[in-house]
């Protein structure tokens, strides 16, 4: 069980912390914290859905008021800087809570109020892999899973701006605008004019998608999945030399997982076929089939080659451990195409638990 907060915290070095969370007027909120932290999550959302949001905000531009607030370490935070995490995961399972039920305004305005929180513990400048960081690509990712691309672009863009030196987060941000952009469109009546404007628009955002890729690239070079977006959407924009240079520099390295290393040569594979080089292609399919065998995509695109080649009997023999296969839980990683961004329940189930130690 959690200890409750019901302590004033020892104040660190050149630093004082403040007493306003043990306020009388305060302590029904800190107790739903303290139920959180024990992991009563039920009963702490369902009090924190009786608070008013206007007495929320209220009571954060009291807190934004106090000009002097403790910092700890990463590993072991102040008092203060545990309650703002605590608060700000709190407003998010309760967000979570509401789109469950279908409520997506109550569970951003839930969201807004979390974001608030957790800005009251930024750091300056804010250390790699710190809660606040992996906070905000857990939310992103939470506004994905419930709210579909545009919100999760949206949010993700604003997040972008406040700490814009965040590979993990300028690389979700190139992959939802990478798919934002490939959306269907539909365009009505809108004729010759409406078709011009969907493809600037879609051209626009697959630039945003290369930008904000090859920013996480030039803060970490040597960042893999940012390297493989980059290079697909590179692929998008008919760069076909950018992208095949970005994905050499791929397969050539002895780290990646195997995921992204079968990526890399499918998508490699079919820069051989356009530039009509089939031999490197074969050989990229094939490698990619070697990693992993289970994959359609580098099957299909192996045996459409062979198909044009002539070759229907390799074609078969490519397709047929596909076509004969047991139904299983594998998702063939260009179908999926999250790569490292599907781990949002993982990741707000961490810091969940660093809340509760």
């Amino acid at each position: 069980m959690v200890a409750a907060l019901t302590a004033v915290a020892v104040p660190f070095a050149h630093s004082l912390q403040t007493d306003f969370w043990f306020a009388a007027d305060l302590a029904p909120y800190r107790a739903l914290i303290d139920a959180y932290r024990d992991g009563r999550e039920s009963e702490a959302i369902d009090g924190l859905l009786a608070f008013e949001g206007e007495l929320l905000h209220q009571m954060l531009d009291s807190v934004g008021d106090r000009d002097a607030r403790a910092i700890g370490s990463g590993h072991d935070p102040a008092l203060n800087e545990l309650l703002f995490r605590s608060a700000a995961m709190l407003h998010l399972d309760a967000a979570d809570d509401l789109w469950s039920t279908g409520r997506a305004d109550a569970a951003m305005s839930q969201i807004e109020v979390a974001v608030r929180w957790a800005d009251l513990g930024a750091r300056n400048p804010e250390p790699d892999g710190s809660f606040r960081r992996r906070w905000y690509l857990g939310v992103t990712l939470l506004v994905f899973e419930r709210g579909g691309w545009w919100d999760a672009l949206r949010f993700v863009d604003r997040v972008c701006e406040a700490l814009p030196d965040d590979v993990p987060l300028l690389t979700t941000a190139a992959w939802l605008s990478e798919q934002v952009a490939l959306a269907p469109v539909r365009l009505g009546d809108a004729g010759v004019a409406g078709v011009r404007d969907a493809q600037r628009a879609k051209r626009d955002g697959l630039g945003d998608a290369a930008r904000r890729a090859g920013a996480a690239l030039a803060i970490t070079p040597d960042a893999i999945e940012a390297a493989l977006r980059l290079a697909r959407v590179r692929m998008l924009l008919e760069e076909d030399g950018e992208a095949g240079e970005l994905l050499l520099g791929l397969i050539g390295r002895t780290d990646l997982p195997t995921p992204q290393a079968y990526l890399a040569r499918l998508l490699l594979g079919r820069l051989a076929a356009k530039a009509d080089d089939p031999e490197r292609a074969e050989r990229l399919f094939r490698e990619a089939v070697d990693l992993m065998p289970e994959g359609q995509a580098a099957r299909v695109a192996l045996a459409r080659l062979l198909d044009t080649q002539g070759d229907r009997r390799g074609a078969a023999v490519v397709l047929e451990p596909g076509l004969t296969a047991e139904p299983g839980g594998f998702i063939d990683p260009w179908v999926d195409y999250r790569l490292g961004l599907g781990i949002g329940p993982d990741l707000r189930g961490a810091l969940r638990a660093e809340l509760r130690q």
